[in-house]
């Protein structure tokens, strides 16, 4: 599955939607994972099975609003995450959010993990929202002691980055003293969207913002951070890998 493949993949998907094209849209799916999909909504449940998901997406929302893909980031071989850009027209307007997806393809069956409205405030998604505003603010001020303070503030010393996905996670903190040294006089980290999920899991839209040759470049990432009971584990989605 290279590049080219998922990206083809992605946007027939969203063009065949569309266009309302209903048996192309779930033929383009059973040609990318063969051995069928399924569909983690909200994520958290139990993945549902993904033809069923999809009539009922399909019966509830299509022709209702307009899909498309600014941003494509891939991990390993096998896993990749989009940013979907949704327009629906309301009352003469155009309305737009979007929502960021997951896919991991194995022995050709797919998981698709759709992060989409933010799920109530508790104490807890509070307190992630917090962390990942505060390390992002901290990285663009050049603020090292506090950048890692609010990671060992967050989960102390208990963190990985698995970069790129699909390979071993690495102890974080090395991880991130590497990335400081190579990219924080360079690079700003803009965040573009933040959604946190009842299971206390986040995936954010990173806008990675520095000079080429002169001239403003902006490469876009997409971060995945689950806490759980062994810590934060955090996985990094690039459109340039």
């Amino acid at each position: 599955m290279d590049h080219d493949q998922v990206r083809a993949f992605v946007h027939q998907q969203g063009e065949q939607w569309n266009a309302g094209d209903r048996d192309g849209f779930l033929a383009t799916y059973r040609a990318f994972a063969p051995n069928g999909f399924r569909i983690e909504l909200p994520v958290g449940q139990p993945p549902k099975d993904g033809p069923a998901v999809m009539d009922q997406l399909w019966a509830g929302y299509q022709g209702k609003m307009l899909m498309s893909y600014p941003v494509i980031a891939f991990g390993g071989d096998d896993e990749f995450a989009v940013i979907e850009k949704v327009d629906a027209p309301v009352d003469g307007q155009v309305h737009t959010r979007h929502t960021i997806h997951a896919y991991a393809v194995r022995d050709g069956e797919m998981l698709i993990r759709y992060f989409t409205d933010a799920a109530p405030a508790t104490p807890a998604t509070d307190a992630t929202r917090d962390f990942l505003t505060r390390q992002y603010d901290h990285w663009n001020a050049g603020e090292r002691e506090q950048f890692f303070a609010a990671y060992h503030a967050f989960t102390g010393d208990r963190f990985d980055v698995e970069f790129p996905p699909g390979t071993p996670p690495n102890p974080g903190k090395p991880v991130l003293e590497q990335l400081w040294q190579g990219y924080n006089a360079t690079t700003k980290l803009r965040y573009r969207q933040i959604v946190v999920t009842e299971s206390n899991e986040a995936a954010v839209w990173v806008g990675n913002e520095r000079e080429v040759d002169g001239q403003p470049h902006v490469n876009n990432s997409i971060e995945f951070y689950s806490v759980r009971d062994d810590g934060l584990h955090i996985r990094y989605f690039h459109e340039g890998h």
